[in-house]
């Protein structure tokens, strides 16, 4: 048996097509991006070697009568037709094609969740053993078929999500139903999964009534499950999304967190390892929803400096968490000769992964909104100076050097977070992939503000078109469709794409 060297262990298209395979099961994602069909794997272990002896014993007979050795031609079939592959290789007991279902799981898995808040879902979904009445189970296949349906543009596989986002609702509400089912991590991953598959699905608004109602569900499953579970890794990472996503709906309406979430905030927060950055980041979000509410408000003479003390302070927090965070959230520019043409002002970063650039985009949004805020205040201060009976509060406040300040700030956090918009094109280095929904979010929040320059504004609406386009992500467009005609944006739901 000579050794052959090692064959290659990819698919037969990228094979012949000598491509790199990821060998994802069941579909690389080469063949899932050319919507071709994935042949599967060989077993490498059963090609090292070839039994070569009847091969070599004709070829040592052949030589002794002294004639020229050729490998024997298949023999024709009694009809002399042509022989064809399907002649030499025996039926198939089973198809080797993939089901919608399993195109749609690889695509998800290898597409979405890497980068994303969700990637502990493989291994849960896995550990679910393909139980059909498991919640994480629907949820997951609702949201796999939901995003696979955009990637290939097909209603009847969003149809097919429906109905198993359906069925998911209603084992995830019975899971609910019950205090010992409740409290186990596959019923919040469900409720989380959910939110993922809505995002993705719907396009429409959401009132803010029914963010309110998520919220303040959330919290009460959180408070069901108590401290202990923070006593394990995914625990800890289910309960800190579960807080994102808490503080993100009051940021988005401008109401004020839950008493019993803060009360029971307090008592995990012992907990928790304050070396994680999104455990450091919480304190920066509850800090712009004061900021918020305060700000729905009319604010008299005595309240203006201190808010702009306070927002102030807000900024050089975040500002100290992005030089704390660790080494390996370290970003880089971009070669010249890999920066696309159209990177905003020639400027591209690199990052580690996209869940990296989708934190730091988030520490972004929050100096962009601070500055903002920083800014309407001095115009306030600069305007009421201008009065006869200004203040005595405000006579110490240089309005224009903080409005100065708050404006060069601005225009540095929109640079760097149009510097990552190309570190999210895919492999080919032409066209966004499918984790450029984490710039839905940051784009849109740019191009509402005020006081985004006319420019910037029109390269985050382009950004988005061109996201919806190449990577078929509605939301993109709405979002950009909806900048360009001056209505507002539930930004919040473009968060959730996340």
């Amino acid at each position: 048996m000579p050794f052959h060297g090692r064959p290659s262990d990819a698919c037969e298209p990228c094979r012949k097509g000598r491509l790199k395979c990821d060998r994802i099961r069941p579909s690389c994602t080469q063949c899932i991006r050319k919507s071709r069909i994935c042949s599967g794997y060989r077993n490498v272990s059963l090609l090292l070697f070839k039994d070569e002896s009847q091969s070599i014993a004709r070829k040592v007979q052949w030589e002794k009568n002294g004639e020229i050795y050729f490998p024997p031609l298949p023999k024709r079939t009694s009809d002399h037709r042509s022989v064809t592959v399907a002649d030499l290789v025996p039926s198939p007991t089973c198809s080797l094609t993939p089901s919608h279902d399993e195109l749609a799981l690889a695509y998800f898995m290898s597409s979405y969740v890497p980068a994303s808040p969700f990637h502990y879902l493989p291994e849960i979904y896995n550990a679910t053993a393909r139980n059909a009445q498991d919640a994480v189970f629907s949820t997951v296949l609702a949201a796999s078929l939901a995003s696979f349906s955009l990637h290939v543009g097909s209603s009847q596989l969003m149809d097919s999500a429906r109905m198993h986002y359906s069925k998911a609702l209603t084992q995830t509400n019975a899971a609910l139903a019950s205090p010992n089912t409740a409290i186990l991590d596959s019923s919040l991953i469900s409720v989380l999964t959910l939110g993922l598959y809505e995002a993705t699905a719907f396009s429409s608004r959401r009132s803010h009534a029914s963010w309110i109602t998520h919220t303040l569900g959330a919290v009460q499953l959180i408070q069901l499950r108590g401290t202990k579970q923070l006593k394990t890794a995914l625990g800890t990472r289910l309960f800190l999304q579960t807080c994102n996503n808490i503080r993100s709906n009051c940021i988005q309406g401008a109401a004020p967190l839950p008493d019993e979430f803060l009360r029971f905030w307090k008592q995990a927060k012992p907990f928790l390892d304050p070396t994680i950055p999104l455990a450091r980041a919480q304190a920066l979000m509850d800090n712009v929803i004061s900021l918020r509410v305060q700000l729905r408000n009319e604010l008299g003479p005595q309240e203006i400096p201190e808010l702009i003390h306070e927002t102030l302070q807000l900024d050089t927090d975040d500002q100290i968490l992005m030089d704390m965070l660790p080494d390996s959230w370290c970003y880089h520019l971009m070669p010249l000769h890999k920066t696309p043409s159209w990177a905003y002002q020639g400027l591209a970063h690199t990052y580690p992964d996209h869940r990296i650039a989708r934190h730091w985009n988030m520490l972004r949004a929050t100096r962009l909104f601070a500055n903002e805020v920083v800014w309407h205040l001095a115009e306030h201060v600069r305007r009421a100076k201008q009065q006869p009976n200004v203040s005595p509060r405000f006579r110490d406040i240089d309005a224009s050097a903080l409005q100065a300040t708050a404006l060069s700030n601005r225009i540095q956090v929109i640079t760097d977070i149009f510097s990552c918009v190309p570190h999210f094109l895919d492999e080919s280095g032409k066209n966004f992939g499918p984790a450029a929904r984490f710039l839905i979010w940051p784009l849109t929040i740019v191009a509402e503000r005020q006081l985004t320059p006319e420019p910037a504004r029109r390269y985050a609406i382009w950004c988005l078109y061109e996201i919806a386009r190449q990577a078929r992500i509605p939301q993109a467009f709405h979002a950009a469709e909806a900048l360009e005609s001056g209505a507002s944006t539930d930004w919040m739901h473009l968060f959730q794409l996340g």
